[in-house]
């Protein structure tokens, strides 16, 4: 199998670690963009690159996408939501995406984002995050933040190599295995409860990067029945 340089823009965080010590099981390098390396040791510790930066800056982000075959988009503003979002700039995920495409050595780097589950669909068409009952309404900067990735991406051209991850609400720390996993576009009423370890998140992640079998769509990651 042939070596793959994947870049990881948020290596630090939860999910971002986890799809970093994914590439690096299945024997593929990695370059993280972090904004401070000191705080994350473990990365030079396990041979990865590691870039300082602003994942929202172009600059940065072309340094950390510098001779990658994919790159993986695992950056949040926050690691729990805030008690306000007062200044919150709903552009943020959009800006990165917009690094992301200008930093990429070709239209052909693959783009894999870990998205939000209230961006999915309902099978009425609904978005989850128009419904009260399962939405925080208090959310929705966050939700619309998040949305402006498929914005970027969908009307980027030329067409780039992308595919949104999103992990059900229910993505937990707790379980340190991965699980079997089914991908699909609607959140059918199974994926309401449903749970996801940030491991399992990351294996579907970096499948669809080794062997890519979605394009262009937004997909929900659930354990397989």
């Amino acid at each position: 199998m042939t070596e793959l340089r994947v870049a990881v823009l948020g290596a630090g965080g939860r999910a971002g670690s986890a799809v970093v010590r994914r590439i690096l099981t299945e024997g593929h390098s990695v370059t993280a963009l972090v904004r401070a390396r000191a705080r994350h040791p473990w990365l030079a510790q396990r041979g990865v690159t590691v870039v300082e930066g602003d994942a929202t800056d172009a600059a940065d982000v072309a340094r950390a996408l510098a001779d990658a075959d994919a790159v993986v988009n695992a950056v949040t503003p926050f690691s729990a939501p805030p008690p306000s979002f007062d200044g919150f700039d709903e552009t943020f995920y959009a800006r990165v995406l917009g690094a992301i495409l200008a930093g990429r050595r070709s239209p052909d780097v693959r783009i894999v984002t870990v998205g939000l589950f209230a961006n999915l669909r309902l099978p009425d068409g609904r978005a989850v995050s128009d419904v009260v009952d399962l939405f925080p309404q208090e959310l929705l900067p966050f939700a619309r933040a998040h949305a402006g990735e498929r914005t970027v991406l969908s009307q980027a051209d030329p067409a780039p190599n992308w595919l949104i991850v999103t992990p059900p609400a229910g993505l937990s720390s707790d379980a340190a295995e991965v699980s079997a996993y089914t991908l699909t576009e609607v959140v059918g009423p199974e994926a309401l409860g449903a749970a996801l370890s940030y491991e399992t998140l990351a294996a579907a992640v970096v499948d669809e990067i080794v062997m890519p079998t979605v394009r262009q769509r937004q997909v929900l990651v659930l354990p397989a029945a």
